[in-house]
C-alpha cells in the first residue's frame, strides 16, 4: 500500500522500492491543478513534491493503479485518471505547465534532465483527495518513462504532489464555497451561523451566512438538502438532541421567512453529539462540533 506512514512522508509513502531523486518542502502555497480534461481546482495548503524512481520492471500504468487503490482503500475519492495528460491544454495552459507548478528550478544540466523535462514525458496522471483526522489531502501522480540516458530509459519515473489542507471553515461563508464543498463532499460545515449557549434564536451577525446559503439554494431551485443540526458533548445527550434538532428547524424557517428560500427544498434534521469532527476534550475540538451542515440529498 502507498498511503502510510513512512520515510519519504508522513501521509503518503513511495511504491516500493523506489528511490526518492528529489524530495522539496515548498510549504504553504495556493496550488491549482487538473480534475478533468477542462477543469482546474485551486486548492491552499501545505505542499511537498517528490521526484522518484520506480524498481525497474514498473510501468508508469501501474504505478498509478498503486495509487488509485491507495486512495481508495482510505475511503477517498479519485478526482481524475487520465491516460494522456500530456494532449490536456484548460484556459491556454498546457498540462506540463500546470502540473510543474512550485518546483525547484535545477536548471538544464544531464544530471537533472529527467526531472526538467518529466512533464513532458508523462504518460499516466492522477488527482485524488483522502482525509486523515485532521485535514483534507490532496495528492497528484504523474508517471511516465525516463529521459537522459539508456540505464533511465528502463525505469518509470514519477512525481508525487502531495497538498495538506485545512478544512474548509465556513466562518465567511460564500455561495461559490458552498457550491464546491456540496460537489466535493456532498455537505458543507457552516461556522458562520451563531446561537446563543443553550438557544435556539439565530443571532444577528449569522446574516452574512444565511444571505450566503440562499443565494446558493435559490439558484438550484431542483435540489433538495438536508438542514443538519450539531453540538458538542456538554450537558445531556436527549436536550443536545432537541437543541439540535431546534436550531436546524430555525435556520430552515428563517432562510424561508426571510430569504425566499422554498420550504420544500429544505428539511432539517438533529443529531446533537453524534458526529464530532474533532474531540470534545479540547475547547478548540467543542467549537468545531457546535455547528450547522448543509447536506445535499
Amino acid at each position: 500500500p502507498a498511503l502510510h506512514a513512512q520515510d519519504a512522508h508522513e501521509i503518503v509513502s513511495l511504491y516500493e522500492g523506489s528511490s526518492v531523486r528529489y524530495d522539496d518542502p515548498i510549504g504553504f502555497e495556493e496550488l491549482a491543478f487538473a480534475v478533468s480534461e477542462s477543469a482546474v481546482k485551486n486548492v491552499e495548503g501545505n505542499l511537498r513534491r517528490l521526484f522518484c524512481r520506480a524498481p525497474e520492471g514498473r510501468s508508469p500504468l501501474e504505478i498509478i493503479r498503486n495509487y488509485e487503490k491507495a486512495v481508495e482503500d482510505r475511503g477517498g475519492t479519485i478526482l481524475f485518471l487520465s491516460r494522456d495528460p500530456k494532449s490536456i491544454e484548460i484556459d491556454g495552459v498546457k498540462f506540463t505547465d500546470l502540473f510543474g507548478q512550485h518546483r525547484m528550478d535545477r536548471g538544464l544540466s544531464t544530471s537533472h534532465y529527467t526531472h526538467t523535462s518529466f512533464p513532458g514525458e508523462v504518460t499516466e496522471y492522477l488527482a485524488g483527495k483522502f482525509r486523515t483526522d485532521e485535514k483534507d489531502v490532496y495528492l497528484l501522480v504523474a508517471a511516465g518513462k525516463g529521459a537522459w540516458a539508456a540505464s533511465e530509459d528502463k525505469h518509470t519515473f514519477y512525481e508525487l504532489v502531495i497538498l495538506e489542507a485545512e478544512p474548509m471553515e465556513m466562518g465567511m461563508v460564500t455561495a461559490a464555497m458552498l457550491g464546491e464543498g456540496l460537489s466535493v463532499q456532498g455537505r458543507v460545515a457552516i461556522y458562520g451561523i451563531h446561537f446563543d449557549t443553550g438557544q435556539s434564536d439565530i443571532r444577528e451577525e449569522s446574516a452574512e451566512a444565511l444571505k450566503a446559503i440562499a443565494e446558493f439554494i435559490n439558484a438550484n431551485q431542483t435540489d433538495q438538502y438536508l438542514v443538519v443540526g450539531h453540538t458538542d458533548n456538554t450537558g445531556d445527550f436527549d436536550m443536545n438532541i432537541r437543541l439540535s434538532s431546534d436550531r436546524a428547524r430555525a435556520v430552515v424557517d428563517k432562510l424561508v421567512s426571510e430569504y425566499g428560500v422554498a420550504a420544500e427544498q429544505l428539511k432539517p434534521f438533529g443529531i446533537g453529539p453524534a458526529s464530532p469532527v474533532l474531540s470534545n476534550a479540547t475547547e478548540e475540538g467543542r467549537a468545531k462540533n457546535r455547528r450547522v451542515e448543509i447536506v445535499r440529498l
